[in-house]
């Protein structure tokens, strides 16, 4: 299952190159504006050149952080506690992918 709204692509799998790209057309580059700097781990799925292409169609560069490098990769702490939350809460929601929202 795939959902994908204005900000947000929600998937039931674990995620792949496919998806990412998707991500990426339908969601990240519409909201980049030209010469901004996307920065990302090195997950093999973050490394195609079609996501290189996508970001540099609208002017922008796709850096990504030396391999190993979790403390500059904050987001992994907000995974964390993300996940954290949405484990103690999940028993109110009837679908996962109703929980993440009210994390925010």
């Amino acid at each position: 299952m795939l959902i994908i709204n204005r900000e947000h692509l929600w998937y039931l799998s674990s995620c792949n190159t496919k998806l990412f790209e998707a991500w990426v057309k339908e969601v990240l580059i519409k909201g980049l504006e030209s010469e901004q700097i996307v920065i990302t781990d090195n997950a093999a799925f973050h490394r195609s050149q079609r996501t290189k292409e996508l970001i540099e169609s609208v002017s922008c560069q796709l850096i990504f952080l030396p391999p190993y490098s979790p403390d500059l990769n904050s987001i992994k702490k907000f995974w964390a506690n993300m996940k954290r939350w949405v484990k103690n809460q999940i028993k109110q929601f009837d679908k996962l992918y109703e929980a993440i929202p009210a994390f925010f």
